[in-house]
């Protein structure tokens, strides 16, 4: 879901919300402080909610078309968010052979 008000949009997923114009992560009513990257994933991630990224996709949406590491650097990166995210982690969903995708869910 998609709002806008006074500071921009605002992006929500279940417990998650992320106002990109701010760089702010909120689980709740709880400022969630997350790593750049970890970040840019996150959104990459809520703007295409409920869809399957694939690794490679998230690599190229994420870290860009010139990275030279592999698809597990994603699996990194989805496991320190996941931690940071607390319960509502288990938004992000593994998709077997297929990526990852976020839905919205219990947190």
């Amino acid at each position: 879901r998609r709002s806008r008000g006074e500071e921009g949009e605002r992006l929500t997923c279940g417990a998650i919300a992320l106002q990109p114009a701010l760089r702010r992560c909120t689980v709740g009513e709880a400022t969630v402080a997350l790593a750049p990257r970890d970040y840019a994933l996150l959104l990459c991630l809520t703007r295409n909610q409920g869809q399957v990224l694939s690794r490679a996709q998230l690599l190229d949406k994420v870290w860009g078309i010139d990275f030279d590491g592999g698809e597990r650097a994603v699996d990194v990166r989805i496991r320190s968010l996941r931690a940071a995210l607390g319960d509502a982690g288990k938004q992000i969903k593994t998709v077997f052979k297929a990526g990852y995708k976020l839905e919205e869910g219990e947190a």
